[in-house]
């Protein structure tokens, strides 16, 4: 397999061919002054299995038309099978019509893959897992639940406790806790029928206990900010903030730090400053394993 590292994703496609051992590919890209991508394909690819690594965080649409690009080109240019490494996976939130006329965008998105001639999708965390049951494509949905917690043990962490918002966080935080011998709590919301003001609710006591606060991805902040608010109520002890994908949009992070948290960690699955854990080990591992 050849492994071509996409502009978004160039450092950790490098890191993935070193760990899984795979020949790295050459691509020259860059824009032109109205904004459009310029791609060249600098390897052979004729016959062979290609793997191109692009994340697709913002801006989504760019990157995503970088991949299509890519793709459409190796399969011109007689590539016998494209696997696309899409870290960060955008428009998964949309997964159904909350209303009626709504684009599904999701579906949309890994249709538009598949005609590219991208034969299987390797991806980390996506935000609606369940849409793969149904999706137009092959899609391998790699957890690094465990890579998060298990660099828990470089905090300094006292015994934490696991917590994570809604029904899919509290699955995230089950796995964290199992895999480090912890505890976890789920974390949910109520809304006050009379304020509408929304209340966070911990199943625990976390008095005086550090707390890890994990999530798949963090935006806006929203929920991590309350949460984090109510965790230093409640009084605990140490608190630090961890997700796979760190968007943290507006300011998400300075929020995070000024209500409380001590510290940020992530994954770069999206390049940011606090990418202390890196996911290429999770894939390099998946390649080694299904080659």
């Amino acid at each position: 397999m050849l492994l071509i590292p996409g502009p978004a994703s160039r450092e950790l496609g490098e890191e993935i061919a070193r760990l899984a051992q795979l020949e790295l590919g050459k691509l020259e890209s860059k824009l032109f002054p109205d904004g459009e991508s310029y791609l060249r394909l600098e390897s052979n690819v004729e016959r062979r299995e290609v793997a191109i690594v692009q994340s697709t965080y913002p801006p989504q649409d760019r990157h995503i038309m970088q991949l299509l690009l890519m793709a459409d080109n190796l399969k011109s240019l007689g590539a016998s099978r494209t696997v696309a490494i899409i870290p960060y996976m955008a428009y998964a939130r949309q997964d159904k019509r909350f209303l009626e006329g709504e684009a599904i965008s999701i579906e949309t998105i890994l249709k538009m893959f598949k005609h590219a001639g991208i034969d299987e999708i390797i991806t980390v965390n996506i935000h609606s897992p369940w849409i793969l049951q149904h999706a137009s494509i092959s899609v391998t949905n790699l957890d690094a639940t465990g890579l998060l917690a298990r660099h828990s043990h470089n905090l300094g962490l006292s015994s934490p406790l696991i917590v994570s918002p809604g029904k899919k966080g509290e699955a995230m935080a089950s796995v964290a806790a199992k895999e480090i011998g912890t505890d976890f709590a789920p974390v949910h919301s109520e809304r006050d029928p009379h304020t509408g003001e929304v209340k966070i609710i911990v199943e625990a006591d976390v008095k005086d206990r550090d707390v890890l606060f994990i999530d798949d991805i963090i935006s806006t902040g929203g929920t991590a900010i309350k949460t984090v608010k109510t965790l230093k109520k409640l009084g605990a002890r140490r608190i630090v903030v961890s997700c796979i994908h760190a968007l943290m949009i507006g300011d998400a992070d300075k929020k995070l730090l000024e209500v409380g948290a001590e510290k940020l960690v992530a994954t770069n699955t999206i390049p940011n400053r606090y990418a202390e854990v890196s996911i290429a080990p999770l894939i390099a591992q998946y390649l080694k394993r299904e080659r």
